[in-house]
């Protein structure tokens, strides 16, 4: 796929910004034993993250409104104007905090609530997913599919939180004998989901389309499909997955 000016707009700002991302990774570790210096540096890396992508984003489309993301805020927020960047600095900040290396940094951009277009990147593995409505998902310019699997004992579940491990869903997965893990970047774990290493992922229900990673997930040929008996919760990846696992 030959990326267009957006994808490459925002895979820049988010280069940028990661390689302070990277540095700061290195550093956390040696404050291990003292939890305010931890919080105080990390809460300094994130804003230094976000300066320099509200700066990148802002030279490159100077009219286009930018707005940062937590892990679960904008529930309620409705777009109806063209051309909005939705910024999630980091999706793990547990982890990052704790020099784990399973974190993220997005960028999704949205016209009219749907997301046109969406990037990933996971600055310690070094890699860029990214996708745009109606042409595919890619990750460093490889073309990437939902998992085939269609084995469920050999399949390999993902949820959002601990708190989904209610005793309904907890039993409905060990009944199937399927591996559960819980890996806490939402956006990572999307962009795994998309990329065929994740066979599924249980989320709280999402109520707008500006998770990053939503249009990665459909580009990448997978589905979703909300469990009536199960409020607020929405189960992602292949058809046959995920009728093996919701089927009772």
């Amino acid at each position: 796929m030959i990326k267009s000016s957006n994808i490459n707009v925002m895979s820049s700002a988010l280069f940028k910004a990661s390689r302070i991302l990277r540095r700061d990774f290195n550093e956390i570790e040696k404050l291990q034993n003292s939890l305010s210096k931890i919080n105080l540096f990390v809460d300094r890396s994130i804003n230094s993250v976000k300066e320099i992508l509200f700066k990148e984003l802002r030279k490159a489309r100077p009219d286009w409104k930018i707005i940062f993301k937590e892990d679960d805020g904008l529930n309620n927020f409705k777009n109806e104007d063209d051309n909005l960047f939705v910024v999630k600095p980091i999706s793990g900040l547990s982890n990052y905090s704790r020099g784990i290396s399973y974190f993220s940094t997005s960028i999704t951009l949205i016209n009219k609530d749907t997301q046109d277009a969406t990037v990933i990147y996971d600055p310690i593995k070094d890699e860029l997913f990214y996708s745009e409505i109606g042409k595919g998902a890619f990750v460093n310019n490889f073309r990437i599919r939902i998992s085939s699997n269609n084995d469920l004992h050999k399949s390999f579940v993902v949820l959002e939180k601990t708190e989904l491990l209610v005793e309904k869903i907890k039993s409905i997965l060990e009944k199937k004998e399927v591996s559960i893990r819980i890996f806490g970047s939402k956006c990572l774990d999307f962009a795994n989901l998309a990329s065929g290493r994740i066979d599924c992922y249980i989320s709280s229900i999402i109520t707008n389309d500006y998770e990053p990673g939503l249009l990665l997930i459909k580009e990448a040929g997978g589905i979703n499909s909300e469990m009536l008996e199960l409020k607020n919760t929405i189960f992602y990846g292949n058809n046959a997955i995920l009728d093996k696992i919701i089927k009772k």
